[in-house]
């Protein structure tokens, strides 16, 4: 049960980061790169629930990271 809330909060949570990520996709990607490599990691993209359930889809190159490029059209203004 207490797996159940903590998946639900975690939902809710990543919904509501959502919007804020939109309007501040760049201090966003700022804050996820903790070894400042100029990349997102799938390590790294676990920090944000939202990140990291559309982390594959936001990386086009496949290469296991998202470039500031990839974060921002993701993640970005829309």
């Amino acid at each position: 049960m207490k797996t159940l809330i903590l998946s639900i909060a975690l939902v809710v949570a990543g919904a509501a980061l959502a919007p804020a990520m939109a309007q501040d996709a760049a201090l966003v990607f700022t804050a996820l790169d903790t070894n400042k490599d100029g990349k997102i990691s799938k390590a790294e993209a676990q920090k944000n629930p939202a990140v990291a359930q559309m982390f594959d889809q936001a990386d086009k190159n496949k290469d296991g990271s998202l470039s500031k490029e990839e974060f921002t059209a993701a993640f970005g203004k829309q």
